[in-house]
């Protein structure tokens, strides 16, 4: 039986990180603040742009309830932009047709524009079992909670899944998920803070992933 590999998506199967870049600044200059560079709103792209809009303004002693405001504001943006510039990393769709065993996402970004961008890009026409995104349950990651309910969902225990992603939530998720997770050297995290929370294996393009996979599923 083939492992259920599970995968982020920002920084993993797509690289969507100049239309986050641009939807940050536009609501930056919205309220008067400095821009930011790229390397700084990449950095924070795995934990989630609505953690960093939040954190961007906390010293303004914002309200609850106005740091949701500027969270959909964000939101609102990006759904905008997003479309523009992002693109599917090379080997991707190569390697989602060939793949014969279960398949799922878990991203930190909203289940709404995280559908609309797999459909957009094409990338809806393989056999997820499941999408879900950061407000799909009442936990997301680095919390295991959606890690263990997919695996549910696909009846595959943590010896037979595989957690792939560029990101601390997701190889921290793993960790705590006993879940083996492969981390994406090509991302938006660099490798030495990844390394930190044990992934098993690196892959630097999709091409070396099913080689990758067999590896890994020896040493079990």
């Amino acid at each position: 039986m083939n492992p259920f590999l599970v995968f982020d998506l920002d920084g993993t199967l797509i690289d969507s990180a100049p239309d986050i870049v641009v939807a940050v600044n536009r609501t930056l200059k919205n309220h008067g603040k400095k821009t930011l560079s790229d390397e700084v709103i990449i950095s924070h792209i795995g934990e989630g742009l609505k953690k960093l809009i939040a954190d961007l303004f906390m010293g303004d002693n914002l309200e609850p309830a106005q740091i949701t405001d500027l969270e959909m504001e964000f939101l609102r943006i990006y759904e905008s932009e997003m479309f523009n510039r992002t693109q599917i990393f090379p080997g991707v769709e190569d390697f989602l047709g060939s793949y014969q065993g279960p398949m799922a996402i878990i991203t930190n970004k909203n289940e709404r524009p995280a559908k609309a961008i797999l459909k957009h890009l094409g990338l809806d026409r393989f056999p997820w079992v499941n999408v879900f995104g950061a407000d799909t349950l009442e936990e997301r990651k680095p919390s295991p909670l959606p890690l263990q309910t997919m695996m549910k969902l696909v009846g595959h225990t943590p010896e037979n899944t595989f957690m792939i992603g560029d990101g601390v939530p997701d190889v921290l998720s793993a960790l705590r998920a006993d879940v083996p997770s492969i981390a994406i050297e090509f991302g938006y995290t660099s490798m030495e803070l990844l390394q930190k929370y044990e992934p098993r294996g690196v892959l630097s393009h999709y091409r070396e992933l099913p080689e990758l996979l067999q590896k890994l599923s020896q040493k079990r």
